[in-house]
C-alpha cells in the first residue's frame, strides 16, 4: 500500500550490467532495505570475520607480548584482505603471518566459504527486494538462481549492492576500517566494519595485496621491533 505522501520521494535507478552481460535497471535508495538486511544478516559473514580476528589477536597477544590494542590492530591487518582492504604488512606483522600460517590459513578456509554465501544472499536480495517490485517474479528468486548467473552479473549487482550498504558515498579511508575493525574485537555491541567493494569481477568482497617480504631481522617477532603501522596503502 503506497504512503500519502506530500512530496513523493525522489524515484533513482542505476544500470547495472554492460552489453556482455545484459543491464538490469535497479533502484537507488543509497542504503539496504530491511528486507535486505535480514536477508544478509542470516549469512553473518562480518560476524564471523570479527571471531576469527578475535582469536587471531589472542594468539598474537600471548606469544609477541604484545599489548591488547596493537595485538588486535596487527589482527585486523592481517585479516584486512577478508573485508577488502589491502595492506603491505610490516616485517613484523609478516612474521608472524609466517608462524601462524596454518592458522591463518584454517581461518582463510572457513571465510572463503561464507564469503561466497554472502555474496549470493546480497545479489539474491537485490533481485528480490528491488528487481521484485517492478516484476513479481523476482520476489521468489533464490539463492539457487543467482547461483546460475554469469560470473559478470553477478559481481556487477554485488558490486552495486556494496555501494547501497555504504550510503552511496566513498569507501571508508582503509586506516578508520581497520582501526574500527581492531576496535571491535570481542565486543559484539559494536557496529561491524564495513570494507571497500572489489574493483572489478572479483567474487570477494574487495581486492587483495600480497604481503611484503618476510623480515630477516633476529627481532622480528619482539614488541621492541616497532608498532605496527595504521597505515593501509594500496597496492
Amino acid at each position: 500500500m503506497p504512503l500519502p505522501f506530500v512530496t513523493a520521494p525522489e524515484v533513482k535507478v542505476e544500470d547495472v550490467g554492460d552489453a556482455s552481460t545484459g543491464i538490469l535497471q535497479f533502484p537507488v535508495f543509497g542504503s539496504l532495505l530491511a528486507g535486505e538486511r535480514i536477508m544478509i544478516d542470516q549469512v553473518n559473514y562480518q560476524s564471523t570475520v570479527t571471531e576469527q580476528t578475535h582469536r587471531l589477536a589472542q594468539i598474537i597477544r600471548e606469544v609477541d607480548a604484545l599489548p591488547e590494542p596493537t595485538a588486535n590492530l596487527v589482527a585486523a591487518r592481517l585479516m584486512a584482505r577478508h573485508i577488502g582492504i589491502p595492506v603491505v604488512l610490516e616485517p613484523l606483522e609478516d612474521a608472524i603471518r609466517l608462524r601462524e600460517h596454518r592458522l591463518i590459513r584454517d581461518i582463510d578456509a572457513r571465510l572463503s566459504a561464507q564469503n561466497q554465501a554472502q555474496v549470493t544472499r546480497l545479489v539474491t536480495a537485490a533481485i528480490v527486494y528491488r528487481l521484485g517490485k517492478v516484476d513479481p517474479s523476482c520476489a521468489a528468486w533464490t539463492d539457487e538462481d543467482t547461483a546460475g548467473l554469469t560470473e559478470g552479473l553477478r559481481d556487477a549487482i554485488y558490486a552495486f549492492m556494496l555501494r547501497e550498504q555504504r550510503g552511496g558515498g566513498a569507501p571508508v579511508d582503509p586506516d578508520t576500517v581497520l582501526q574500527a575493525m581492531a576496535d571491535s574485537l570481542g565486543k559484539p555491541d559494536l557496529p561491524k566494519p564495513t570494507g571497500v567493494p572489489s574493483s572489478g569481477g572479483s567474487m570477494t568482497s574487495g581486492p587483495t595485496t600480497p604481503p611484503s617480504p618476510a623480515s630477516d631481522s633476529p627481532g622480528a617477532l619482539k614488541p621492541s621491533s616497532g608498532k605496527p603501522s595504521k597505515k593501509a596503502p594500496a597496492s
